[in-house]
């Protein structure tokens, strides 16, 4: 079977298993009562169901054993480098399904994303060659390969993937839109990996993003606004986590995730400084996030879904064809030029309106991230 067939397969029986498993979790949700209801600090002005991110991890984990029952050669030890993204993110999404339906304090879901983050860093700290570590990395300036001690290492990888899963959760305040910055990585990864010279070994890598932005279509299918589900913090964390942990997998592509989902990212990082600067605690909820502000300024959840989505795709396109780190670096501050520059013309608009502005108004309504 061609690489291109495989590929096709993956995809598109990942989708659909999606499809299914999401439309099945849809009854299941309000069968069980597991319902985001509305309230003062919610979305939605009625009941709606919130097992998806369950849905997409199953459909995942079906895309990614799919692999092994098609004529796809492993290198070295990616087989067990998949068990421990699998094992640790069914860790996650399960706890965060407990979560949703029965609450967990912060603290305890942060210790949760550490256990997840640790047990896929831990084999290499027992000397097993595979522990999913980022060891080195290239330079952002000047192109040496910079080797990390393994201390540094272990400790660098953790925070990349708790920050990662942070920045998708709350980056998931809008219908399809994590979903959609979701699938815009799946596939700047998966063409990174796929599109290389006849015989490198990353195609198997690139199977990774394929699966998991299959999962996402099919779970988008019914998130997209008006949504009929959504992902709930099962879904949001284990998507930036397994995003976090195949980008590593994939060869350390640090910078192109990050350029990929540089808009979300630095919305959540302007935000937590915003926040501190003005004497209120980073995670404390209220309207000020990006997404949250362009609807405030009019526009619709499916228009900004696809706005941040865009805007996405374009500084990952560039993340593929800028031919050297030091334009992607220049790149990645453009992102948060384009993020700054919006901020600052919804901020002007919310003036010439007689507004204080979203991120100001802690009481105002809205959801919880």
């Amino acid at each position: 079977m061609s690489h291109a067939l495989t590929a096709a397969v993956v995809f598109i029986t990942t989708a659909a298993v999606s499809s299914l498993l999401v439309s099945k979790a849809i009854v299941l949700s309000r069968h069980l009562g597991l319902v985001d209801r509305p309230g003062p600090r919610r979305a939605h002005q009625v009941p709606m169901p919130r097992g998806g991110g369950l849905a997409i991890y199953l459909a995942f984990a079906v895309g990614v054993a799919l692999t092994f029952s098609l004529d796809v050669e492993r290198i070295g030890t990616e087989t067990e480098r998949l068990l421990l993204l699998l094992a640790a993110g069914g860790m996650l999404a399960g706890t965060m399904v407990y979560d949703d339906a029965l609450g967990l304090s912060p603290r305890v879901k942060l210790a949760w994303q550490f256990g997840a983050a640790a047990l896929v860093v831990m084999p290499r700290l027992r000397g097993a060659g595979h522990g999913i570590v980022i060891e080195q990395f290239n330079a952002p300036v000047g192109g040496d390969v910079v080797v990390l001690p393994l201390a540094v290492a272990l400790a660098f990888t953790v925070f990349w993937i708790v920050g990662m899963a942070n920045a998708l959760n709350l980056v998931d305040g809008l219908d399809g839109l994590a979903a959609t910055v979701t699938l815009v990585a799946c596939a700047v990864l998966f063409a990174h990996t796929y599109f290389r010279p006849e015989g490198d070994p990353q195609f198997t890598i690139s199977l990774l993003p394929l699966a998991l932005g299959g999962a996402v279509v099919g779970f988008l299918r019914y998130n997209w606004h008006p949504a009929k589900i959504i992902m709930g913090d099962s879904g949001a964390y284990f998507l930036g986590f397994a995003l976090a942990v195949i980008a590593i997998i994939g060869g350390a592509k640090i910078a192109t995730a990050s350029l990929a989902l540089g808009l979300p990212i630095l919305d959540v990082a302007w935000l937590i400084a915003y926040r501190s600067f003005h004497g209120r605690s980073p995670v404390s909820a209220d309207r000020g996030h990006l997404h949250h502000r362009l609807v405030d300024a009019g526009l619709s959840p499916a228009q900004v879904a696809a706005y941040v989505g865009g805007i996405s795709a374009v500084f990952g396109g560039l993340a593929l064809v800028l031919p050297s780190r030091e334009l992607k670096l220049v790149a990645l501050a453009l992102t948060g030029v384009v993020l700054l520059g919006t901020v600052a013309v919804l901020a002007w608009r919310d003036r010439r309106r007689g507004g204080q502005g979203a991120a100001v108004r802690p009481g105002i309504v809205g959801p919880p991230k």
